[in-house]
């Protein structure tokens, strides 16, 4: 039973979504905690470790010290999912990006002690999406930060050999400030 509850989460797919008309490009990003540097936070599992799909940031403090620090959209975009997605996810909130060449990325923030948008809602680059959790309690508080190459793919499983779909998220931050 648990294995079919994983494989749903695994599965579910954030409907595809053009942006908004009035959805702003979003020709800037900044990382999501500590913007726009992630100051006062480091990368504890960068995109790749491990077949990691994501960046784990964490507090410069250590353990829970981060839980209910605020995480930030890393560019302006709009709400694709807000939920709870239960099993290693948590709460969890997709955000779409229209970039200045046509093309669009999301950005997922995931492990989240509380959500603070909903979906269809517009974010500016900066705009408080929720805060760092610990996905009720399975994990030390951390944000796992992604970044895929287009609005919609299924929400999967955090780590894979497989890589498509995905973009290391520091990276693509760093080359479109």
């Amino acid at each position: 039973m648990i294995a079919l509850a994983l494989f749903a989460a695994c599965s579910r797919a954030a409907p595809p979504a053009a942006p908004p008309p009035e959805a702003a490009v979003a020709a800037h990003f900044d990382l999501p905690v500590g913007p726009p540097d992630a100051t006062g936070y480091y990368d504890a599992q960068p995109f790749g470790r491990n077949e990691h799909l994501g960046s784990d940031w964490n507090g410069v403090g250590g353990g829970d010290t981060d839980l209910g620090d605020p995480v930030h959209a890393t560019a302006s975009g709009w709400v694709t999912s807000a939920r709870d997605e239960g099993g290693g996810w948590g709460n969890v909130v997709r955000v779409g990006h229209a970039l200045p060449d046509g093309s669009q990325v999301e950005s997922l923030y995931a492990h989240l002690d509380t959500i603070s948008v909903s979906a269809g809602m517009l974010v500016d680059r900066g705009a408080l999406v929720g805060t760092i959790g610990t996905a009720h309690g399975q994990y030390l508080a951390h944000l796992h930060f992604e970044l895929r190459d287009r609005v919609g793919l299924p929400l999967g499983g955090g780590y894979s050999v497989d890589t498509t779909g995905y973009l290391n998220p520091t990276r693509f931050v760093r080359e479109h400030r």
